[in-house]
């Protein structure tokens, strides 16, 4: 509740610059411009409305982080936030949604396959307590995060993610947020800033090293060694 009355102003006003970036868009992509600026302006009206009495109503507290389960902390909270504000700023106006869910059977966000630049950091909450976490991206962010590459990132977070000390969980929940973002920066052309991790950093998490040439090569060393001792002790026999 606190994190809730703190941020949700600043949620409040991050939405509003999304919405106005939405409708200015619509405005000047019309030729009856006054009419639908007009009409687009009403629908605004409403929609900010329901937007600031949401938590009021539903408990919910923000737009980017929506934290169901409860397990969402202040600096997670901030950093998402932040980084939210500052895409709103651009061009693009991508999103990063940390969405938390209790016992879920579904974990895929509705409408996603409809939107644009949208990324979704799910956790899902299970009956026992376990937390397992799911990577979601709108179609235009396909390329960026393959199947194998949001496998990699899970694989690497998810000591942190399944911690039951909430503080271990969160940096969890935080590292995937800044792979994710640095990801989408680099896809979208955007300057490095604070968040983002350097070229090697986010080449260790999607592409880790394939173990399968070493043992493969110490397989073959270690055959080659049978194969030598064997031929060696066949020979002193036949000396014998």
């Amino acid at each position: 509740m606190i994190i809730t009355t703190v941020l949700w102003p600043f949620n409040c006003c991050v939405i509003v610059e999304y919405l106005m970036n939405k409708l200015s868009l619509t405005a000047n992509s019309s030729k009856n411009w006054h009419t639908n600026l007009k009409t687009a302006a009403t629908r605004l009206a409403w929609l900010l409305a329901l937007v600031c009495l949401f938590p009021l109503v539903t408990g919910a507290s923000s737009f980017f982080v929506q934290d169901n389960a409860g397990i969402i902390n202040s600096d997670t909270w901030k950093m998402v936030d932040q980084n939210n504000a500052k895409y709103q700023k651009s061009d693009q106006h991508p999103i990063v949604i940390v969405e938390t869910l209790q016992n879920a059977k579904k974990t895929q966000p509705a409408g996603l396959s409809k939107a644009s630049r949208t990324f979704y950091i799910v956790i899902n909450v299970q009956k026992d307590g376990t937390k397992k976490a799911y990577l979601y991206s709108s179609s235009d962010l396909h390329s960026q995060f393959t199947a194998q590459v949001r496998a990699n990132i899970l694989s690497h977070t998810a000591s942190k993610i399944t911690d039951d000390d909430p503080i271990a969980f969160n940096e969890g929940v935080q590292e995937l947020f800044k792979i994710s973002v640095t990801l989408i920066d680099q896809s979208l052309g955007f300057k490095k800033d604070s968040l983002d991790l350097s070229s090697e950093e986010v080449n260790r998490v999607i592409k880790p090293a394939d173990l399968r040439i070493p043992i493969m090569l110490a397989l073959l060393v270690l055959i080659a060694a049978v194969i030598i001792f064997l031929r060696f002790t066949i020979r002193r026999q036949d000396r014998k």
